[in-house]
């Protein structure tokens, strides 16, 4: 196939290329490639009959999620994807701070509703037969949220050149074809599931087939017989626990965070090719890949990276997002003259591959791929009733908080229950697992930062 420069130009040299080949298996469901395009394009028809340019789409991975999202992108609309596991008022306050006009849910049948999640009369008749799909539309965004270091949430604007830059780029490191089955088991509203186990396979006419949800993961690896598996660290040590690797599984792609060592050398000890994945959601996902058992990266195709005299990574090219959005200031910070700091920082080895050193002390990346704001964690922590100070930390793969509290002798029980109402508020992604109260104030290093090595010795107590 050519190289692709739209969502559409994809969906429709799939169809003509191989038609009857299966595009997409959910569970017992198996649609072709042609029956996917007509059923995205139809989708894309009837989104357009309404006004408005936002849609925010949320819900389990599934195939009416995926017709969706390309739909609405085909209708020329931003499709915001949020976490269908938010509490609802997490999910309420986000979208109406992105501003939304219509959501698709599966709680609605995906049928059109509002921001309030009101069904709009007339949006279930989507016969659209007497219509024709416009080629000349342009495409809309992805619009997706990240953690940095001062918001818990914020939007990520994509554009379809960004998305398939980076699925190109894929396969010039990492072969897919028709005769794969890509397992797409991550969340599609992350951008390391969506890009790495639905668009790149869909680019290279494999077969996606979709996760059937978290009491399933150990079995649809012998219930689907993938080829490929994309996932997250965590994902990989349970499978590698529970011995879920299937015999025809060639490749395994992990991303979302850093690839232990261990890990990375247990699956090519299985005869695995292993890729571990450095990206962003910032740069598209798609920064640099590596596969040999020095962890050091090699640039994907088409993309820049230099370094700072700092060391600080910078990143330019088609894969950087177009910003923030609504937000030209902290864009504009992170963004200058198109060149992406990314906070994170590394060298070049004698071969010139790319060596992470650090990587951004204000975001924790955790090993199941969910980042989180240190800085606006230990504020929402310090100020719960009774603690002077918090630090935030992973230890062990555990989210771990440190608590001081204003008197000394507090009761311990007080704390972590507060730290479950916090977690109950704030949902699985963020939720806390080990609460530690000291009765001394945190270490320090001698310009006042919090002694981190100070900090993990007392953890290992």
């Amino acid at each position: 196939m050519e190289k692709i420069t739209s969502f559409y130009q994809l969906l429709e040299e799939n169809a003509k290329s191989h038609p009857d080949k299966t595009a997409v298996l959910y569970d017992t469901f198996a649609a072709d490639y042609k029956s996917f395009f007509e059923d995205v394009v139809k989708k894309a028809l009837h989104l357009q009959r309404f006004p408005g340019k936002r849609m925010a789409l949320y819900g389990p991975a599934s195939y009416r999620w995926i017709v969706n999202m390309l739909g609405i992108i085909l209708a020329g609309k931003d499709a915001v994807l949020v976490d269908f596991f938010l509490p609802q008022e997490m999910r309420s306050q986000l979208l109406k701070k992105i501003g939304v006009d219509y959501t698709l849910s599966s709680t609605n049948q995906y049928i059109l509703a509002d921001q309030e999640g009101i069904i709009i009369s007339g949006a279930d008749k989507d016969v659209v037969d007497d219509q024709e799909y416009d080629t000349n539309t342009v495409e809309g965004n992805i619009i997706m949220f990240t953690a940095t270091p001062n918001e818990s949430d914020k939007a990520v604007v994509l554009t379809p050149a960004n998305l398939l830059n980076t699925v190109n780029a894929i396969s010039s490191h990492c072969p897919c074809d028709e005769t794969d089955k890509v397992l797409s088991q991550i969340a599609l509203h992350h951008i390391f599931g969506l890009v790495y186990s639905l668009l790149w396979p869909l680019t290279c006419g494999a077969c996606v087939c979709v996760g059937r949800g978290l009491r399933h993961i150990d079995a649809d690896t012998y219930y689907y017989h993938p080829t490929i598996l994309p996932g997250t660290p965590s994902m990989m040590e349970y499978l590698k626990k529970v011995k879920a690797f299937n015999k025809e599984l060639k490749r395994v792609l992990i991303g979302g965070a850093s690839c232990p060592f261990r890990l990375f050398e247990y699956l090519r000890d299985q005869d695995l090719c292993v890729y571990s994945v450095y990206g962003m959601t910032e740069s598209s996902g798609c920064i640099a890949v590596n596969k040999d058992m020095d962890g050091s990266y090699e640039i994907y195709a088409g993309t820049n990276v230099e370094l700072a005299a700092d060391g600080e990574i910078l990143v330019s090219g088609p894969c950087v997002m177009e910003g923030y959005d609504n937000d030209p200031e902290a864009s504009a910070a992170i963004l200058r003259d198109g060149v992406l700091h990314t906070g994170d920082y590394g060298r070049f080895n004698h071969h010139g591959r790319l060596v992470l050193m650090k990587r951004d002390p204000g975001i924790l990346l955790l090993p199941t791929g969910e980042k989180i704001s240190r800085k606006v964690t230990n504020q929402a922590i310090t100020d719960l009733n009774g603690i002077a100070e918090s630090y935030l930390t992973v230890y062990n793969d555990k989210l771990t908080t440190v608590i001081i509290p204003i008197e000394k002798g507090g009761n311990p029980d007080k704390f972590k229950r507060q730290i479950d109402k916090y977690n109950k508020k704030v949902g699985y992604r963020w939720e806390i697992q080990r609460v530690v109260v000291l009765d001394k104030p945190l270490p320090r290093c001698a310009n006042d930062s919090i002694d981190e090595a100070a900090i993990e010795a007392l953890l290992a107590e």
